[in-house]
């Protein structure tokens, strides 16, 4: 395989077109002087030894001498993880970061007594998925939420709604009792601390009611809109709506 084409497909990896080159070169080389390894990766000799440089700070390429000549040597293929441990060590301080900066953010984050609600609109599949994990992750535990959700609509969006659905919910001990509309029953019990009652007539978008905020979003597959209301006051409201046709609807429920 030429140079150029197995560079390529390191270069997706994570280095920049020239590091791919010179890194591939000096490894197709063996132990070379830059020149040889400027030609082989087609990079005059000065961004060679810029290039060089850098892949040793990445820990893919050393030096060492042959006679009175400074050779470069490539380290080998597994060398290349190297990258990964660099993108991961940077995640992780950004993450320690943001979790110096979060106290001071929620000092000054609005307080809802006498503000107005705040409501947030979300677009798409990756914009709904957002929502809901969202919700579950500010979700008190030992809360309770309630929801109407048609599954044959969700099923079509998430084909393992019912596998991957609870775990988050359960591992944070929130319970649930869900109103819904689906071809056939849906498993319930204590062990996945959810209440389930089944409707005749299609649901027509997805309802869930959390302790301090409510969401609603469309069966729209990539054109789904979901929104996020947050007041206690409506979601106050909202909730003894739901205890109401909870306790009064279950003739019609199959």
């Amino acid at each position: 395989m030429q140079i150029t084409e197995l560079a390529a497909k390191v270069q997706a990896l994570g280095l920049s077109d020239k590091e791919a080159k010179v890194y591939v070169a000096s490894l197709f080389l063996g132990p070379a002087p830059v020149q040889k390894i400027a030609e082989q990766a087609e990079v005059n000799r000065a961004t060679a030894y810029v290039i060089l440089d850098q892949l040793a700070d990445l820990g893919l390429v050393s030096q060492s001498t042959e006679g009175k000549k400074t050779v470069f040597v490539a380290e080998g293929p597994e060398a290349l993880g190297n990258i990964f441990d660099r993108e991961i060590e940077r995640v992780n301080e950004r993450r320690r970061d943001l979790d110096s900066l979060l106290p001071e953010l929620q000092q000054n984050q609005r307080t809802e007594a006498g503000a107005a609600p705040v409501v947030r609109f979300y677009k798409g599949r990756e914009g709904v998925d957002s929502m809901i994990s969202e919700l579950q992750r500010k979700a008190p535990p030992g809360s309770q939420a309630y929801g109407l959700a048609n599954y044959d609509e969700i099923e079509k969006i998430v084909p393992d709604i019912f596998k991957s659905s609870p775990r988050g919910r359960v591992r944070k001990k929130i319970s649930s009792k869900i109103i819904y509309s689906y071809r056939k029953p849906v498993p319930s019990g204590p062990n996945l601390l959810r209440e389930m009652k089944r409707v005749d007539v299609p649901i027509q978008a997805d309802i869930a009611l959390w302790e301090n905020a409510v969401s609603m979003c469309t069966y729209a597959g990539k054109n789904s809109i979901g929104i996020i209301i947050e007041s206690k006051d409506i979601v106050g409201a909202l909730r003894q709506l739901f205890e109401i046709a909870w306790d009064n609807y279950q003739e019609k429920l199959l």
